[in-house]
């Protein structure tokens, strides 16, 4: 079950050179600095389209690498090491999602089990307030512009519309949910709404 690790952490290994350390998950502050750090540029490539590029941040990796190590006095980890373990603990991914009845059960699937959210059908206005607020743009030169994706819209709508979570640890509440796994359930909350209510047809 997430967050169900020994009280040692989690054995990080590298293979070449081989070195390994022993993690423990990150709290919610902690990955919020980090997803606060992350961003994306769009570049304008004519003809009226777009091309979004992902930048990595490895600094911000090994920063939070580095506050959740346990063995401090452990070989050193650079910065690509960092960032695959931080991939590692942090992975999610949405392999389900079913309407029953009024509400949506979304399985994220994760490095310790699936997680299973199930979710009420989110208003007008939440989704609008949403989609409003959760990417903030910067114009850059030369037809560019750099995204920021804002975690804390997606964290208000999961926590306005969960009613259950399972699959977590023992005293997990729904505000203990990770911000990321907040973010994947939400993304993909919104998308079966909108696939449930296509675009007008005027010929219907």
């Amino acid at each position: 079950m997430y967050g169900s690790i020994p009280n040692e952490g989690i054995a990080i290994r590298v293979p070449n050179p081989p070195k390994t350390a022993r993690v423990r998950l990150p709290t919610t502050e902690e990955m919020l600095g980090r997803l606060a750090q992350q961003k994306s540029i769009r570049r304008t490539i004519g003809r009226r389209k777009s091309q979004t590029e992902y930048v990595s941040n490895p600094k911000a990796d090994l920063a939070l690498f580095n506050q959740i190590r346990l063995d401090k006095d452990g070989p050193e980890f650079d910065e690509f090491e960092a960032g695959n373990a931080i991939s590692k603990l942090t992975f999610c991914d949405v392999t389900g999602c079913e309407r029953v009845g009024d509400e949506y059960q979304i399985t994220l699937k994760t490095p310790f089990g699936d997680t299973v959210h199930t979710m009420k059908i989110p208003t007008q206005r939440d989704i609008t307030v949403y989609r409003r607020t959760v990417v903030s743009s910067t114009d850059l030169p030369h037809g560019q512009e750099e995204l920021r994706y804002r975690i804390e819209p997606a964290m208000d709508l999961y926590d306005s519309t969960v009613s259950k979570i399972e699959g977590y640890a023992d005293g997990y509440k729904a505000a203990d949910v990770p911000p990321h796994h907040k973010s994947a359930v939400v993304v993909e909350l919104v998308q079966a709404i909108e696939d449930m209510d296509p675009s007008l047809d005027p010929n219907s």
